[in-house]
């Protein structure tokens, strides 16, 4: 998920060229860069940092006389139900975005991501490839209270094809320990990495907590997960009508134990000023 496209280059741009704007952007990850004739990966650490790319970059940076166009790098194959969606009014309230969301299908999962942008970030996860590919058409470009909503294909890890195991050498090496990263799938390097840190935790709330646990335009959860250094799914759309959601956190098991302590102190101060 973390790897970018990079367009419409000039034939003239190198790979320094390109390690140089990275660098004067101070954006990580621009040692790996593959380039092609016209257009070029790059991997970055991680989804924060890739955000930062698109947005610092894409559409608002010129390169031998050409302005650059940056986005995810996932192959029309592996273009699935799952969306980011960028560039939302950090006022909006939730359920003003989810009426937007829902007029192009039904929403199996909404997650806001962690990020340093003024603005809110979230990726949707939609019941079908078509419905997804509709919300993609739609709402690109779409004018919200003055903010140009952006959108982006994301790498659904269910949906993507098993890497295959690497092939061994004499000496019980593998053929990329030897030559070095192999381009993935879209011609990047390797393919998506996961923590092997990451502890999924899985808790069950009170239905009438989640707007408390979320917070006003998001503040409260993103606050959680800053702190905690953790990755928070609320699935609101699960279980409808039940008196009890689902949260997933993804983290250390130091970070799941500390952001579930949070989320329970969010919901007693909740219960105590509201007598529930």
């Amino acid at each position: 998920m973390n790897k970018l496209y990079v367009g419409n280059l000039s034939p003239l741009v190198t790979v320094e060229d390109l390690k140089q704007l990275f660098g004067e952007k101070k954006l990580p990850g621009a040692e790996q860069v593959l380039l092609k004739s016209g257009y070029a990966f790059v991997d970055f650490p991680d989804q924060n940092w890739a955000i930062k790319a698109i947005e610092t970059l894409s559409g608002k940076v010129e390169l031998h006389g050409k302005v650059l166009e940056v986005d995810y790098s996932v192959p029309k194959k592996l273009r699935s139900r799952k969306i980011q969606i960028r560039n939302i009014p950090p006022h909006l309230q939730w359920e003003v975005l989810d009426g937007l969301l829902a007029q192009y299908g039904t929403i199996e999962n909404v997650e806001q991501v962690n990020t340093d942008t003024e603005t809110v970030v979230v990726n949707v996860t939609y019941t079908t490839k078509e419905e997804a590919k509709v919300a993609v058409e739609k709402l690109t470009g779409h004018q919200f209270e003055g903010y140009s909503i952006r959108v982006s294909y994301i790498l659904d890890m269910d949906a993507a094809p098993p890497l295959q195991a690497p092939r061994m050498r004499r000496g019980g090496r593998s053929s990329r320990d030897q030559d070095g990263p192999q381009p993935g799938p879209s011609g990047g390097f390797g393919g998506p990495r996961h923590k092997q840190h990451d502890f999924p935790l899985r808790m069950l709330v009170p239905t009438q907590f989640v707007g408390a646990i979320i917070g006003k335009e998001g503040l409260t959860i993103k606050n959680v997960t800053k702190q905690t250094q953790s990755k928070v799914d609320i699935h609101r759309k699960e279980n409808a009508g039940a008196a009890e959601k689902p949260i997933t956190i993804h983290s250390t098991p130091e970070g799941c134990s500390s952001a579930c302590r949070m989320i329970l102190e969010i919901m007693q101060k909740e219960a105590s000023e509201t007598k529930e």
